[in-house]
């Protein structure tokens, strides 16, 4: 048995799932719902609410509120009594212990190797869990992590995507656990195995507006001039509100709106979290065994900058093309080129889903 745990961006809910064998049928057991670090290790925050609204989803608990949680819900967050708390009735379970406790709460009670952590936000509730116990942290089966642009330019700064500028430290410590110094040291008690899905492959994975409202209107789901039909599924309501303003956000941001309406380009969403999901789900254990089109670089040397003025939260590797050597050189700044030396993260570089495949996907694998 497997168990997923997704780890969310900063003031957002982490939520754990499980899945059977895939010999099986996949259950779900109820989530656990806990809070994590609402600020870097540094105690900084990063706020992308220009883009993605005060809620993560384009304020969708105001334009639709009929699908907010209730005020008693939050409120069960914010009571001061420690332990857990479950009052019958409720779609999940609430944990009142930190995201990072819990992540090692799991790692306790669920066999070694079993466990993958999927992160889609920056890194620090797994930089404090793997700080405060390696040991059990070392558990883990593998982390896949969307963060980092390698060969393209960040989002948020020339160099920087995100989710590792937003906490560089972090990144850079968990980066630093698929090292071999790492082992060495005692800071785990094994590999620690790392896939990471940076800008340069999530970014190539679109789902257009378009597609999105013809695949609508081919499930009877919205009229011809863009409206919902009544009675449709909430699933179908609650994307449709979110996903509407997040298209317009996109649109402004990139001057989209400022074109004439036939002048106005095709308008495509990257998934980034998505396909580093799609991929911890469906294809983590053997995605170049069932399918040749899936490739990951692997034990890649990735390192990150934080200390840097113009520079912080760089997602740095070594491409010179210098042959490494078992021994260490002095003029080798930075031991980039010592075989015991550096980090091993696996790197996405591509999918059998480029282009508007795995929008499509997406949509038929969520609504069919």
């Amino acid at each position: 048995m497997v168990k997923l745990i997704i780890d969310t961006d900063p003031g957002e809910k982490a939520y754990r799932q499980k899945r059977e064998t895939a010999t099986k049928p996949f259950v779900f057991s109820t989530p656990t719902i806990a809070v994590g670090l609402t600020t870097a290790l540094d105690g900084t925050r990063l706020d992308a609410t220009y883009f993605h609204g005060q809620d993560g989803l384009g304020n969708v608990h105001k334009l639709a509120p009929q699908f907010t949680a209730p005020e008693e819900w939050v409120n069960l967050y914010a009571e001061q009594q420690k332990g857990e708390y479950a009052p019958g009735g409720l779609p999940f379970q609430v944990s009142k212990r930190p995201s990072y406790e819990l992540i090692l709460d799991v790692l306790r009670e669920e066999e070694e190797d079993s466990v993958v952590i999927v992160a889609i936000g920056p890194l620090m509730n797994l930089a404090k869990a793997a700080e405060i116990d390696p040991m059990t942290f070392s558990r883990v089966k593998h982390i896949v992590s969307m963060g980092g642009a390698l060969a393209i330019p960040g989002n948020v700064t020339p160099y920087a995507e995100f989710n590792v500028f937003s906490d560089a430290l972090a990144a850079s410590k968990v980066f630093d656990l698929t090292s071999l110094q790492a082992q060495s040291s005692g800071a785990v008690s094994g590999k620690i195995g790392l896939t990471l899905f940076p800008l340069d492959i999530t970014s190539q994975h679109l789902l257009y507006e378009n597609e999105y409202l013809d695949f609508l209107k081919s499930k009877n789901y919205l009229t011809d001039d863009g409206q919902l039909v009544a009675d449709v599924p909430p699933l179908v309501e609650w994307t449709r509100v979110w996903l509407n303003t997040t298209f317009n956000t996109f649109r402004r941001i990139y001057g989209f709106d400022l074109l004439a309406e036939n002048e106005q380009p095709l308008l495509g969403l990257n998934m980034h979290d998505p396909l580093a999901l799609w991929y911890a789900i469906n294809y983590l254990d053997d995605a170049e065994k069932t399918n040749t089109k899936w490739v990951i670089n692997r034990d890649r040397d990735v390192r990150i900058e934080i200390d840097g003025t113009l520079t912080k939260g760089m997602t740095v590797q070594d491409t010179r093309g210098k042959p490494k050597r078992d021994c260490v050189d002095p003029d080798d700044h930075g031991t980039w080129l010592s075989t015991e030396y550096g980090n091993r993260v696996n790197v996405a570089v591509s999918s059998p889903y480029v282009g508007s495949h795995f929008g499509r996907a997406l949509l038929k694998s969520i609504f069919e």
